[in-house]
């Protein structure tokens, strides 16, 4: 779970909330959960961690993935946009969709503030920087040394990966060039294959290759160390203004009834106070902050601010 210091993500403040208890009937008894990006990336493993947490709760419609994929996210996230707001349909949107694609796609087909409901701040995670066990990069250092062109993979245009790696190249003066693809697996499948020697992706999908002996960690993205890999320094340490985190908001399409995000945000909160979710958290890498439907909001209009700077000023293009 967060340190104390965190629990205001990005200094916003954050109102206690009410976990929902007596709370009346849902007004359907499925719900459909949009994630707009492959079955197994960071987005899809927080939805199926935390749903069934509020499936079980009094009172709770069953909540069911639905994975979306396709053009960095936008696809998914344009069906949630467009789907009823009538608590039927709600979805995860992420710093790809709301952060950094409204400033890389030339039309996406939605606005990433005017057309959602946010609910809540579900996780925030750091990236990692891997290489195969084998290769001759064996540090932080030795990564930000290079000065031959040296490819790196993400999961896709617009990802954290992405934005990772592209933020390191400016702000480090290194070489970088990235290799988008389609998915996680896909990219993964790469490195492990010895087509690709470098990849930047959520730490939930890199720390079990280095557990099983088949890459290193060379540096995590995010605020510090990360308590999953305590002897993996962050960027920071070299770099002190680099910070890049993937994050993932719970939302429903505009008009969703204040009544039921609200109560949604109460569920989450009560989610997030069990020990068998902490502990799931925890084994992931992932922080899940108390949030409520003014933090999310506010939490991306921030975000969208923030990325539009690093875009412009970096001059990031999509290839």
């Amino acid at each position: 779970m967060p340190h104390p210091a965190r629990r205001a993500l990005f200094g916003l403040a954050v109102p206690l909330l009410r976990p929902a208890a007596a709370e009346p009937a849902w007004p359907v008894r499925t719900v459909r959960v949009i994630v707009p990006y492959p079955p197994g990336g960071g987005s899809d493993v927080v939805a199926r961690l935390l749903l069934p947490a509020l499936s079980e709760q009094p009172g709770a419609p069953a909540f069911v993935v639905e994975n979306r994929p396709g053009a960095g996210g936008t696809i998914g996230t344009e069906v949630l946009a467009k789907s009823p707001a009538d608590g039927g349909t709600l979805g995860t949107i992420t710093i790809g969709t709301h952060g950094t694609n409204p400033w890389l796609f030339p039309r996406i087909g939605y606005d990433p503030v005017a057309d959602f409901s946010p609910i809540a701040v579900i996780s925030v995670q750091p990236g990692a920087v891997a290489v195969p066990a084998d290769s001759p990069l064996g540090s932080l250092d030795d990564l930000l040394a290079i000065r031959q062109e040296t490819n790196f993979a993400s999961s896709g245009n617009g990802t954290s990966g992405h934005l990772a790696g592209e933020v390191l190249r400016v702000m480090g003066g290194l070489p970088l060039v990235h290799v988008p693809y389609r998915s996680s697996g896909a990219a993964w499948a790469d490195l492990l294959g010895g087509r690709v020697p470098l990849i930047f992706d959520n730490i939930q999908n890199a720390h079990p290759h280095q557990q099983a002996g088949r890459v290193r960690i060379l540096a995590v993205t995010g605020h510090g160390r990360s308590g999953l890999l305590p002897t993996v320094p962050a960027i920071r340490e070299r770099l002190p203004d680099y910070l890049v985190e993937s994050w993932n908001v719970l939302a429903g399409p505009a008009g969703l009834p204040p009544a039921l995000t609200e109560r949604m945000a109460g569920m989450i909160a009560a989610a997030a106070a069990t020990p068998a979710v902490q502990a799931k958290y925890a084994e992931l890498g992932m922080e899940l902050p108390r949030s409520s439907p003014a933090h999310a909001a506010a939490f991306i209009k921030q975000q969208l601010g923030f990325w539009q700077r690093v875009i412009t000023q970096a001059n990031i293009r999509l290839e």
